[in-house]
Protein backbone atom coordinates (compact mmCIF):
# COMPACT_ATOMS: atom_id res chain seq x y z
CA UNK A 1 0.00 0.00 0.00
CA UNK A 2 1.49 3.32 -1.08
CA UNK A 3 1.80 6.06 1.52
CA UNK A 4 -0.42 9.10 1.04
CA UNK A 5 1.79 12.08 0.15
CA UNK A 6 1.86 14.89 2.70
CA UNK A 7 0.13 18.16 1.85
CA UNK A 8 2.47 20.95 0.89
CA UNK A 9 1.88 22.92 4.10
CA UNK A 10 2.81 19.86 6.20
CA UNK A 11 6.00 19.41 4.19
CA UNK A 12 6.92 23.03 4.83
CA UNK A 13 6.17 22.59 8.54
CA UNK A 14 8.37 19.49 8.70
CA UNK A 15 11.25 21.17 6.87
CA UNK A 16 11.00 24.25 9.09
CA UNK A 17 11.10 22.19 12.29
CA UNK A 18 14.04 20.16 11.03
CA UNK A 19 15.91 23.34 10.15
CA UNK A 20 15.30 24.74 13.64
CA UNK A 21 16.46 21.46 15.17
CA UNK A 22 19.68 21.59 13.15
CA UNK A 23 20.57 24.96 14.72
CA UNK A 24 20.37 23.61 18.30
CA UNK A 25 23.76 22.81 19.80
CA UNK A 26 23.15 21.28 23.25
CA UNK A 27 21.01 18.50 24.75
CA UNK A 28 18.91 20.52 27.26
CA UNK A 29 17.86 22.95 24.53
CA UNK A 30 16.98 20.05 22.25
CA UNK A 31 14.81 18.41 24.93
CA UNK A 32 13.00 21.70 25.53
CA UNK A 33 12.50 22.20 21.79
CA UNK A 34 11.20 18.65 21.29
CA UNK A 35 8.82 19.02 24.23
CA UNK A 36 7.31 22.15 22.67
CA UNK A 37 7.08 20.54 19.24
CA UNK A 38 5.36 17.40 20.49
CA UNK A 39 2.85 19.28 22.62
CA UNK A 40 1.95 21.61 19.76
CA UNK A 41 1.67 18.88 17.14
CA UNK A 42 -0.13 16.39 19.39
CA UNK A 43 -2.52 18.60 21.34
CA UNK A 44 -5.85 16.95 20.48
CA UNK A 45 -7.58 14.43 22.71
CA UNK A 46 -7.10 11.74 20.09
CA UNK A 47 -3.33 12.37 20.19
CA UNK A 48 -2.85 11.60 23.90
CA UNK A 49 -1.85 7.91 23.56
CA UNK A 50 0.42 8.76 20.60
CA UNK A 51 2.05 11.61 22.53
CA UNK A 52 2.81 9.41 25.55
CA UNK A 53 4.20 6.62 23.36
CA UNK A 54 6.39 9.00 21.33
CA UNK A 55 7.71 10.73 24.47
CA UNK A 56 8.57 7.44 26.14
CA UNK A 57 10.17 5.96 23.02
CA UNK A 58 12.23 9.09 22.40
CA UNK A 59 13.41 9.24 26.02
CA UNK A 60 14.37 5.55 25.99
CA UNK A 61 16.13 5.85 22.63
CA UNK A 62 18.49 8.65 23.68
CA UNK A 63 20.58 6.43 25.94
CA UNK A 64 24.08 5.76 24.70
CA UNK A 65 23.81 7.97 21.60
CA UNK A 66 26.31 10.60 20.56
CA UNK A 67 25.12 14.19 20.16
CA UNK A 68 24.73 13.83 16.39
CA UNK A 69 22.85 10.55 16.83
CA UNK A 70 20.52 12.19 19.35
CA UNK A 71 19.73 14.96 16.87
CA UNK A 72 19.16 12.36 14.18
CA UNK A 73 16.70 10.54 16.45
CA UNK A 74 14.91 13.81 17.21
CA UNK A 75 14.60 14.50 13.48
CA UNK A 76 13.17 11.03 12.95
CA UNK A 77 10.61 11.66 15.71
CA UNK A 78 9.49 14.88 14.01
CA UNK A 79 9.08 13.11 10.67
CA UNK A 80 7.12 10.23 12.22
CA UNK A 81 4.80 12.54 14.14
CA UNK A 82 3.96 14.68 11.11
CA UNK A 83 3.55 11.66 8.85
CA UNK A 84 1.40 9.63 11.23
CA UNK A 85 -0.86 12.27 12.80
CA UNK A 86 -3.69 11.76 10.29
CA UNK A 87 -3.59 7.97 10.66
CA UNK A 88 -3.60 8.21 14.45
CA UNK A 89 -6.64 10.48 14.35
CA UNK A 90 -8.53 8.07 12.10
CA UNK A 91 -7.57 5.10 14.28
CA UNK A 92 -8.73 6.91 17.42
CA UNK A 93 -12.10 7.74 15.91
CA UNK A 94 -12.49 4.13 14.74
CA UNK A 95 -11.65 2.89 18.24
CA UNK A 96 -14.18 5.29 19.76
CA UNK A 97 -16.86 4.05 17.39
CA UNK A 98 -16.01 0.46 18.29
CA UNK A 99 -16.18 1.29 22.00
CA UNK A 100 -19.58 2.91 21.63
CA UNK A 101 -20.79 -0.08 19.62
CA UNK A 102 -19.51 -2.43 22.32
CA UNK A 103 -21.42 -0.47 24.95
CA UNK A 104 -24.58 -1.01 22.93
CA UNK A 105 -23.84 -4.77 22.72
CA UNK A 106 -22.34 -5.65 26.11
CA UNK A 107 -22.67 -9.41 25.62
CA UNK A 108 -20.14 -9.53 22.82
CA UNK A 109 -16.65 -10.52 23.92
CA UNK A 110 -13.29 -11.33 22.37
CA UNK A 111 -12.51 -14.94 21.62
CA UNK A 112 -10.56 -16.74 24.31
CA UNK A 113 -8.34 -18.62 21.91
CA UNK A 114 -6.10 -17.19 19.23
CA UNK A 115 -6.67 -18.30 15.67
CA UNK A 116 -3.90 -20.37 14.12
CA UNK A 117 -6.01 -21.13 11.05
CA UNK A 118 -3.18 -20.10 8.75
CA UNK A 119 -1.41 -23.36 9.59
CA UNK A 120 -0.72 -25.25 6.39
CA UNK A 121 -1.88 -28.49 8.02
CA UNK A 122 -5.46 -27.17 8.05
CA UNK A 123 -5.82 -27.12 4.28
CA UNK A 124 -7.53 -30.54 4.01
CA UNK A 125 -10.16 -32.16 6.27
CA UNK A 126 -8.70 -34.50 8.88
CA UNK A 127 -10.28 -37.91 9.46
CA UNK A 128 -9.71 -37.78 13.23
CA UNK A 129 -10.62 -34.12 13.70
CA UNK A 130 -13.15 -34.83 16.47
CA UNK A 131 -10.73 -37.03 18.39
CA UNK A 132 -7.97 -34.46 17.99
CA UNK A 133 -10.24 -31.69 19.24
CA UNK A 134 -11.14 -33.74 22.33
CA UNK A 135 -7.49 -34.44 23.13
CA UNK A 136 -6.77 -30.75 22.54
CA UNK A 137 -9.44 -29.85 25.11
CA UNK A 138 -7.83 -32.13 27.68
CA UNK A 139 -4.40 -30.64 27.02
CA UNK A 140 -5.62 -27.06 27.35
CA UNK A 141 -7.39 -27.86 30.63
CA UNK A 142 -4.15 -29.33 31.88
CA UNK A 143 -2.20 -26.26 30.77
CA UNK A 144 -4.64 -24.06 32.68
CA UNK A 145 -4.06 -26.03 35.86
CA UNK A 146 -0.29 -25.99 35.50
CA UNK A 147 -0.08 -22.30 34.69
CA UNK A 148 -2.28 -21.55 37.71
CA UNK A 149 0.46 -23.01 39.92
CA UNK A 150 2.83 -20.30 38.69
CA UNK A 151 0.71 -17.20 39.22
CA UNK A 152 1.51 -14.43 41.67
CA UNK A 153 -0.28 -11.09 42.11
CA UNK A 154 1.17 -8.11 40.29
CA UNK A 155 3.13 -5.84 42.65
CA UNK A 156 1.68 -2.43 43.43
CA UNK A 157 3.70 0.76 43.04
CA UNK A 158 6.19 1.26 44.62
CA UNK A 159 7.87 -2.11 44.20
CA UNK A 160 11.29 -3.35 43.18
CA UNK A 161 9.48 -5.89 40.99
CA UNK A 162 7.45 -3.26 39.10
CA UNK A 163 6.95 -3.77 35.36
CA UNK A 164 5.41 -1.00 33.28
CA UNK A 165 5.07 -2.70 29.91
CA UNK A 166 4.44 -6.36 30.70
CA UNK A 167 5.20 -8.59 33.68
CA UNK A 168 7.25 -11.75 33.44
CA UNK A 169 5.47 -13.55 30.61
CA UNK A 170 4.23 -16.47 32.73
CA UNK A 171 2.47 -14.01 35.04
CA UNK A 172 0.71 -12.25 32.17
CA UNK A 173 -2.95 -13.36 32.06
CA UNK A 174 -2.88 -13.22 28.25
CA UNK A 175 -0.20 -15.88 27.95
CA UNK A 176 -2.53 -18.74 28.88
CA UNK A 177 -4.70 -18.21 25.80
CA UNK A 178 -1.63 -17.99 23.56
CA UNK A 179 -0.12 -21.18 24.91
CA UNK A 180 -3.35 -23.18 24.82
CA UNK A 181 -4.03 -22.14 21.24
CA UNK A 182 -0.54 -23.21 20.23
CA UNK A 183 -0.59 -26.57 22.02
CA UNK A 184 -4.07 -27.53 20.82
CA UNK A 185 -3.39 -26.23 17.31
CA UNK A 186 -0.02 -26.28 15.54
CA UNK A 187 1.77 -28.51 18.05
CA UNK A 188 -0.92 -31.20 18.33
CA UNK A 189 -1.28 -31.33 14.55
CA UNK A 190 2.39 -32.21 14.25
CA UNK A 191 1.93 -35.11 16.66
CA UNK A 192 -0.66 -36.84 14.48
CA UNK A 193 1.52 -39.72 13.32
CA UNK A 194 2.21 -40.87 16.86
CA UNK A 195 -1.30 -40.22 18.17
CA UNK A 196 -3.33 -41.74 15.35
CA UNK A 197 -2.32 -45.34 15.89
CA UNK A 198 -2.13 -45.14 19.69
CA UNK A 199 -5.05 -42.88 20.64
CA UNK A 200 -7.26 -41.46 17.90
CA UNK A 201 -8.34 -44.81 16.44
CA UNK A 202 -9.74 -45.76 19.87
CA UNK A 203 -12.02 -42.72 20.12
CA UNK A 204 -15.62 -43.70 19.40
CA UNK A 205 -18.89 -41.80 19.56
CA UNK A 206 -19.46 -42.65 23.22
CA UNK A 207 -16.18 -41.00 24.18
CA UNK A 208 -17.18 -37.88 22.27
CA UNK A 209 -20.67 -37.65 23.80
CA UNK A 210 -20.48 -39.17 27.29
CA UNK A 211 -18.51 -37.02 29.80
CA UNK A 212 -17.88 -39.97 32.13
CA UNK A 213 -16.50 -42.15 29.36
CA UNK A 214 -14.46 -39.23 28.07
CA UNK A 215 -12.93 -38.79 31.53
CA UNK A 216 -12.12 -42.49 31.83
CA UNK A 217 -10.68 -42.52 28.31
CA UNK A 218 -8.42 -39.57 29.07
CA UNK A 219 -7.20 -41.22 32.27
CA UNK A 220 -6.27 -44.33 30.31
CA UNK A 221 -4.78 -42.57 27.30
CA UNK A 222 -2.97 -39.74 29.04
CA UNK A 223 0.40 -41.58 29.30
CA UNK A 224 0.24 -42.40 25.58
CA UNK A 225 -0.62 -38.81 24.66
CA UNK A 226 2.20 -37.60 26.88
CA UNK A 227 4.66 -39.99 25.29
CA UNK A 228 3.74 -38.94 21.75
CA UNK A 229 3.76 -35.20 22.45
CA UNK A 230 6.96 -35.31 24.48
CA UNK A 231 8.76 -37.38 21.84
CA UNK A 232 7.78 -34.85 19.19
CA UNK A 233 8.87 -31.94 21.35
CA UNK A 234 12.19 -33.65 22.03
CA UNK A 235 12.82 -33.96 18.30
CA UNK A 236 11.82 -30.36 17.73
CA UNK A 237 14.14 -29.26 20.54
CA UNK A 238 17.06 -31.08 18.94
CA UNK A 239 16.36 -29.64 15.49
CA UNK A 240 15.83 -26.17 16.92
CA UNK A 241 19.14 -26.27 18.77
CA UNK A 242 21.05 -27.43 15.70
CA UNK A 243 19.31 -24.78 13.58
CA UNK A 244 20.32 -22.05 16.01
CA UNK A 245 23.91 -23.29 15.94
CA UNK A 246 23.94 -23.18 12.15
CA UNK A 247 22.39 -19.71 12.08
CA UNK A 248 25.00 -18.48 14.54
CA UNK A 249 27.74 -19.83 12.29
CA UNK A 250 26.10 -18.19 9.29
CA UNK A 251 26.28 -14.89 11.15
CA UNK A 252 30.02 -15.44 11.41
CA UNK A 253 30.20 -16.07 7.67
CA UNK A 254 31.34 -19.69 7.85
CA UNK A 255 29.95 -22.92 6.47
CA UNK A 256 28.44 -21.54 3.25
CA UNK A 257 30.54 -23.45 0.72
CA UNK A 258 29.78 -27.03 -0.29
CA UNK A 259 32.36 -29.55 0.86
CA UNK A 260 34.00 -32.13 -1.42
CA UNK A 261 35.04 -35.42 0.15
CA UNK A 262 36.66 -38.55 -1.24
CA UNK A 263 34.83 -41.58 0.07
CA UNK A 264 34.83 -45.33 -0.51
CA UNK A 265 31.80 -46.38 -2.51
CA UNK A 266 30.62 -49.96 -2.82
CA UNK A 267 30.40 -51.25 -6.38
CA UNK A 268 29.22 -54.60 -7.70
CA UNK A 269 30.96 -55.94 -10.77
CA UNK A 270 31.50 -59.16 -12.61
CA UNK A 271 34.06 -61.47 -11.09
CA UNK A 272 36.77 -62.23 -13.63
CA UNK A 273 39.12 -65.19 -13.91
CA UNK A 274 42.31 -65.74 -15.87
CA UNK A 275 43.17 -69.35 -16.54
CA UNK A 276 46.26 -69.96 -18.65
CA UNK A 277 45.83 -66.58 -20.31
CA UNK A 278 42.16 -67.10 -20.94
CA UNK A 279 39.94 -64.51 -19.23
CA UNK A 280 36.28 -65.03 -18.46
CA UNK A 281 33.64 -63.64 -16.10
CA UNK A 282 31.64 -65.75 -13.74
CA UNK A 283 29.42 -64.42 -10.98
CA UNK A 284 29.72 -61.07 -9.25
CA UNK A 285 31.80 -59.54 -6.52
CA UNK A 286 31.43 -56.47 -4.28
CA UNK A 287 34.34 -54.11 -3.93
CA UNK A 288 34.98 -50.41 -3.27
CA UNK A 289 36.33 -47.52 -5.24
CA UNK A 290 37.31 -43.97 -4.41
CA UNK A 291 34.78 -41.34 -5.53
CA UNK A 292 34.36 -37.61 -5.00
CA UNK A 293 31.15 -36.59 -3.22
CA UNK A 294 29.87 -33.03 -2.96
CA UNK A 295 28.23 -32.44 0.42
CA UNK A 296 25.78 -29.60 1.10
CA UNK A 297 27.14 -26.59 3.02
CA UNK A 298 27.75 -27.43 6.66
CA UNK A 299 25.45 -24.66 7.89
CA UNK A 300 22.62 -25.17 5.43
CA UNK A 301 19.37 -25.81 7.28
CA UNK A 302 17.57 -29.05 6.55
CA UNK A 303 13.78 -29.44 6.41
CA UNK A 304 13.44 -30.59 10.01
CA UNK A 305 15.40 -27.60 11.27
CA UNK A 306 13.37 -25.19 9.15
CA UNK A 307 10.15 -26.70 10.49
CA UNK A 308 11.35 -26.32 14.08
CA UNK A 309 12.21 -22.67 13.51
CA UNK A 310 8.87 -21.99 11.84
CA UNK A 311 6.91 -23.72 14.60
CA UNK A 312 8.53 -21.86 17.48
CA UNK A 313 8.09 -18.66 15.47
CA UNK A 314 4.35 -19.38 15.40
CA UNK A 315 4.28 -19.42 19.20
CA UNK A 316 6.20 -16.16 19.45
CA UNK A 317 4.15 -14.49 16.70
CA UNK A 318 0.94 -15.53 18.43
CA UNK A 319 2.23 -13.96 21.64
CA UNK A 320 3.13 -10.73 19.84
CA UNK A 321 -0.38 -10.67 18.37
CA UNK A 322 -1.72 -10.85 21.93
CA UNK A 323 0.61 -8.07 23.06
CA UNK A 324 3.25 -10.23 24.77
CA UNK A 325 6.93 -10.52 23.94
CA UNK A 326 8.33 -13.91 24.83
CA UNK A 327 11.99 -14.46 25.69
CA UNK A 328 13.97 -16.52 23.20
CA UNK A 329 14.30 -19.18 25.89
CA UNK A 330 10.55 -19.85 25.69
CA UNK A 331 11.35 -22.73 23.35
CA UNK A 332 10.61 -26.42 22.93
CA UNK A 333 12.54 -27.38 26.06
CA UNK A 334 10.40 -24.93 28.01
CA UNK A 335 7.26 -26.54 26.56
CA UNK A 336 8.51 -30.01 27.51
CA UNK A 337 9.07 -28.82 31.06
CA UNK A 338 5.68 -27.16 31.28
CA UNK A 339 3.86 -30.25 30.04
CA UNK A 340 5.67 -32.71 32.26
CA UNK A 341 7.00 -31.69 35.66
CA UNK A 342 6.44 -32.91 39.20
CA UNK A 343 3.62 -30.62 40.30
CA UNK A 344 3.60 -31.91 43.87
CA UNK A 345 7.29 -31.15 44.38
CA UNK A 346 6.96 -27.78 42.65
CA UNK A 347 4.02 -26.71 44.83
CA UNK A 348 5.81 -27.87 47.95
CA UNK A 349 8.93 -25.86 47.08
CA UNK A 350 6.84 -22.87 45.97
CA UNK A 351 4.86 -22.69 49.20
CA UNK A 352 7.95 -23.05 51.36
CA UNK A 353 10.02 -20.44 49.51
CA UNK A 354 7.22 -17.89 49.16
CA UNK A 355 6.43 -18.30 52.83
CA UNK A 356 10.04 -17.72 53.82
CA UNK A 357 10.50 -14.79 51.42
CA UNK A 358 7.42 -13.07 52.84
CA UNK A 359 8.43 -13.50 56.49
CA UNK A 360 10.23 -10.55 58.04
CA UNK A 361 12.40 -12.72 60.32
CA UNK A 362 13.80 -14.97 57.58
CA UNK A 363 17.53 -14.49 57.16
CA UNK A 364 19.03 -14.07 53.71
CA UNK A 365 21.42 -16.96 54.24
CA UNK A 366 18.69 -19.38 55.27
CA UNK A 367 16.50 -18.37 52.33
CA UNK A 368 19.35 -18.90 49.87
CA UNK A 369 20.13 -22.30 51.38
CA UNK A 370 16.53 -23.42 50.99
CA UNK A 371 16.44 -22.13 47.42
CA UNK A 372 19.62 -24.02 46.55
CA UNK A 373 18.16 -27.16 48.08
CA UNK A 374 14.99 -26.80 46.00
CA UNK A 375 17.02 -26.22 42.83
CA UNK A 376 18.69 -29.62 43.25
CA UNK A 377 15.38 -31.32 42.47
CA UNK A 378 14.30 -29.35 39.39
CA UNK A 379 15.74 -28.09 36.13
CA UNK A 380 16.87 -24.51 35.50
CA UNK A 381 13.57 -23.55 33.89
CA UNK A 382 11.48 -24.39 36.96
CA UNK A 383 14.13 -22.91 39.25
CA UNK A 384 13.98 -19.59 37.39
CA UNK A 385 10.19 -19.58 37.54
CA UNK A 386 10.35 -20.04 41.32
CA UNK A 387 12.89 -17.22 41.62
CA UNK A 388 10.67 -14.92 39.57
CA UNK A 389 7.68 -15.77 41.77
CA UNK A 390 9.66 -14.94 44.91
CA UNK A 391 11.00 -11.68 43.49
CA UNK A 392 7.68 -10.51 42.06
CA UNK A 393 5.63 -11.24 45.17
CA UNK A 394 8.20 -10.55 47.89
CA UNK A 395 10.81 -8.32 46.26
CA UNK A 396 10.14 -5.72 48.92
CA UNK A 397 10.46 -8.24 51.75
CA UNK A 398 13.21 -10.85 52.19
CA UNK A 399 13.97 -11.53 48.52
CA UNK A 400 14.89 -8.09 47.28
CA UNK A 401 17.03 -6.89 44.42
CA UNK A 402 20.31 -7.78 46.15
CA UNK A 403 19.16 -11.39 46.63
CA UNK A 404 17.76 -11.55 43.10
CA UNK A 405 21.04 -10.22 41.72
CA UNK A 406 23.09 -12.70 43.75
CA UNK A 407 21.03 -15.68 42.55
CA UNK A 408 21.19 -14.54 38.94
CA UNK A 409 24.80 -13.39 38.66
CA UNK A 410 26.58 -15.33 41.40
CA UNK A 411 30.28 -15.53 40.60
CA UNK A 412 29.80 -15.05 36.85
CA UNK A 413 32.16 -12.66 35.11
CA UNK A 414 30.16 -12.02 31.94
CA UNK A 415 26.60 -12.19 30.69
CA UNK A 416 27.14 -15.21 28.47
CA UNK A 417 28.04 -17.39 31.45
CA UNK A 418 24.97 -16.11 33.31
CA UNK A 419 22.63 -16.84 30.41
CA UNK A 420 24.10 -20.32 29.96
CA UNK A 421 22.89 -21.30 33.44
CA UNK A 422 19.75 -19.20 33.79
CA UNK A 423 17.13 -19.23 31.02
CA UNK A 424 14.78 -16.49 32.24
CA UNK A 425 16.00 -14.32 35.09
CA UNK A 426 18.98 -12.58 33.38
CA UNK A 427 16.64 -10.72 31.02
CA UNK A 428 14.35 -9.79 33.90
CA UNK A 429 17.28 -8.50 35.94
CA UNK A 430 18.47 -6.43 32.98
CA UNK A 431 15.01 -4.78 32.80
CA UNK A 432 15.13 -3.54 36.39
CA UNK A 433 16.94 -0.19 35.90
CA UNK A 434 14.65 1.06 33.13
CA UNK A 435 11.49 -0.30 34.74
CA UNK A 436 12.33 1.40 38.04
CA UNK A 437 13.08 4.68 36.27
CA UNK A 438 9.71 4.40 34.54
CA UNK A 439 8.08 3.64 37.90
CA UNK A 440 9.37 6.94 39.25
CA UNK A 441 8.22 8.80 36.15
CA UNK A 442 4.75 7.23 36.27
CA UNK A 443 4.43 7.96 39.99
CA UNK A 444 5.01 11.63 39.24
CA UNK A 445 2.87 11.63 36.11
CA UNK A 446 -0.08 10.05 37.93
CA UNK A 447 0.35 12.27 41.01
CA UNK A 448 0.59 9.33 43.40
CA UNK A 449 1.00 9.82 47.14
CA UNK A 450 4.27 11.38 48.27
CA UNK A 451 5.23 8.18 50.10
CA UNK A 452 4.80 6.26 46.85
CA UNK A 453 7.03 8.71 44.97
CA UNK A 454 9.69 8.49 47.67
CA UNK A 455 9.49 4.69 47.57
CA UNK A 456 9.88 4.70 43.78
CA UNK A 457 12.90 7.02 43.99
CA UNK A 458 14.51 4.92 46.71
CA UNK A 459 14.12 1.71 44.74
CA UNK A 460 15.56 3.27 41.62
CA UNK A 461 18.61 4.49 43.52
CA UNK A 462 18.98 1.08 45.18
CA UNK A 463 19.15 -0.46 41.72
CA UNK A 464 22.20 1.65 40.85
CA UNK A 465 23.85 0.59 44.09
CA UNK A 466 23.24 -3.15 43.63
CA UNK A 467 23.79 -3.67 39.90
CA UNK A 468 27.39 -3.30 38.81
CA UNK A 469 28.35 -1.13 35.86
CA UNK A 470 30.73 -3.78 34.58
CA UNK A 471 27.90 -6.13 33.66
CA UNK A 472 24.97 -3.73 33.42
CA UNK A 473 26.50 -0.40 32.45
CA UNK A 474 24.39 -0.13 29.30
CA UNK A 475 21.14 -0.84 31.14
CA UNK A 476 21.98 1.66 33.90
CA UNK A 477 22.80 4.32 31.29
CA UNK A 478 19.47 3.71 29.54
CA UNK A 479 17.64 4.14 32.84
CA UNK A 480 19.50 7.36 33.58
CA UNK A 481 18.52 8.70 30.15
CA UNK A 482 14.86 8.24 31.11
CA UNK A 483 15.39 10.45 34.16
CA UNK A 484 17.35 13.00 32.13
CA UNK A 485 14.40 13.23 29.73
CA UNK A 486 12.03 14.51 32.45
CA UNK A 487 12.20 18.08 31.03
CA UNK A 488 10.67 16.81 27.80
CA UNK A 489 8.21 14.40 29.42
CA UNK A 490 6.77 16.97 31.82
CA UNK A 491 6.94 19.99 29.51
CA UNK A 492 3.65 21.86 29.64
CA UNK A 493 2.65 20.25 32.94
CA UNK A 494 1.33 22.80 35.47
CA UNK A 495 3.91 21.46 37.94
CA UNK A 496 6.69 21.11 35.38
CA UNK A 497 9.35 22.84 37.47
CA UNK A 498 8.81 20.68 40.56
CA UNK A 499 8.61 17.40 38.65
CA UNK A 500 11.73 18.12 36.61
CA UNK A 501 13.58 19.11 39.77
CA UNK A 502 12.68 15.76 41.36
CA UNK A 503 14.50 14.04 38.51
CA UNK A 504 17.43 16.42 38.81
CA UNK A 505 17.69 15.69 42.54
CA UNK A 506 17.95 11.98 41.77
CA UNK A 507 20.68 12.70 39.20
CA UNK A 508 22.53 14.91 41.70
CA UNK A 509 22.77 12.02 44.15
CA UNK A 510 24.08 9.72 41.42
CA UNK A 511 26.66 12.34 40.42
CA UNK A 512 27.86 12.83 43.99
CA UNK A 513 26.46 16.34 44.38
CA UNK A 514 24.27 15.02 47.20
CA UNK A 515 26.20 12.83 49.58
CA UNK A 516 23.46 10.77 51.23
CA UNK A 517 20.31 9.09 49.97
CA UNK A 518 18.32 10.26 53.01
CA UNK A 519 19.12 13.88 52.14
CA UNK A 520 18.04 13.21 48.56
CA UNK A 521 14.71 11.73 49.66
CA UNK A 522 14.05 14.65 52.02
CA UNK A 523 14.58 17.10 49.16
CA UNK A 524 12.30 15.09 46.87
CA UNK A 525 9.64 15.02 49.58
CA UNK A 526 9.78 18.80 49.95
CA UNK A 527 9.57 19.32 46.20
CA UNK A 528 6.68 16.94 45.65
CA UNK A 529 4.66 17.28 48.86
CA UNK A 530 2.81 20.37 47.67
CA UNK A 531 2.14 18.78 44.28
CA UNK A 532 0.90 15.54 45.81
CA UNK A 533 -1.50 17.31 48.17
CA UNK A 534 -3.33 18.86 45.21
CA UNK A 535 -4.41 15.44 43.96
CA UNK A 536 -6.29 12.68 45.73
CA UNK A 537 -3.79 10.44 47.49
CA UNK A 538 -3.37 7.13 45.70
CA UNK A 539 -1.52 3.99 46.64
Amino acid sequence: MNAIPLPEDQCRLRDDLLARLARIDDAPAMLHFMAEVLHVLLRRQSDEPFLAAIQDAFAAGLAGLSWEEQKSLAAEVIRVVIDKRPEIARAWHAAEEARLEAEKNPHRRAVDMLDFAHDALDETPYDFASAEARIGDHLTELMDRRLSLMKVPAPAIPSIGYSHTQPFFLFDPRFGAVLKAFVAGPLLKRCRIGLERRVYVKVDQSVLTDPEKAKAFWTEMRPLVWKAVDARLEKFAQHHKSAETKLANQQKGVGFDPEVKIVDKEVVRAKTYNIMGVEFALGKETTTKKVKVTLPPANQLNKDEEEALMLIAELHDGAVHAGIRLPLTADFQFLRTLLDFNTRLFVQSRDELLGLAGHAETTTRFLRDRLREAEKHMNNILADILVMMMFTQHGDMRFGLAEFYAVCVGAARDKSSIEAKRPFIPAELARRPSQLAIQLRESLRRRLHVDVVLGAAERYLECHKVMGKKLYGVELAEARALIEAFPMVFAGDPEEAALVQVGQTVLDLMDGKIVDISVCLVQIGRLYDRVGRKATAQA
